[in-house]
């Protein structure tokens, strides 16, 4: 058995709930051409409107299977969210999203976060399949998909308007069976009482 037993913590990082000191102004640089890459760009916000944003994402926390959590590194600094979307629990189907600072790319901080994550809504939440939307500029997310084992399952023609150009938008996806194949489930071993003889 692993000797990690905090299921939301790997040997990187560990996922944890919003909470309101995270509304507080970061010392990154917002709006920049990164945006693209999880949205777009939008207005400038206050640090009035990002609280309050903040603060109502923290109120919808586990409605409807709704999470938003923030990626730490094991220092403690934020490298980064994760949150899941369009939770159909009648279906068994699910969205999600994923973020990372640009400073933190490539270390593996992503891959770790996806993996706990699909694990919660596959194995603990009975969810069935995972579905992601990407810009089909984005090519780093299209790849990062493809090695976790998502696969291409459909493309919508000119639904991303940035930089003054349509892109497409790609559907990634993957079934609980095809994770279970990825990254299979721990054996579980029972406790046993203890002999008192």
């Amino acid at each position: 058995m692993s000797e990690n037993r905090n299921f939301w913590r790997g040997p990187l990082i560990r996922l944890r709930a919003l909470e309101e000191r995270d509304w507080e102004p970061s010392t990154d640089e917002p709006d920049t051409e990164l945006d693209r890459y999880i949205g777009d760009i939008g207005f400038p916000e206050s640090n009035g409107m990002w609280r309050e944003q903040v603060q109502d994402q923290i109120k919808q926390m586990g409605k409807e299977d709704y999470i938003f959590l923030q990626i730490e590194n094991l220092d403690g600094q934020v490298v980064g969210f994760i949150h899941s979307h369009e939770c159909n629990q009648r279906n068994g189907t699910f969205r999600y999203a994923i973020g990372i600072q640009h400073k933190y790319w490539g270390r593996g901080y992503a891959r770790e976060a996806v993996t706990i994550f699909l694990r919660y809504f596959f194995r603990e939440r009975r969810y069935q399949k995972c579905t992601t939307p990407v810009c089909a500029f984005n090519e780093r997310s299209i790849r990062f998909h493809e090695k976790l084992g998502f696969r291409l399952e459909g493309r919508l023609r000119n639904m991303i308007y940035t930089n003054g150009e349509y892109f497409d938008e790609l559907y990634f996806g993957v079934t609980a069976a095809e994770w279970e194949q990825i990254d299979p489930p721990l054996m579980l071993e029972r406790a046993k009482a203890r002999d008192e003889d």
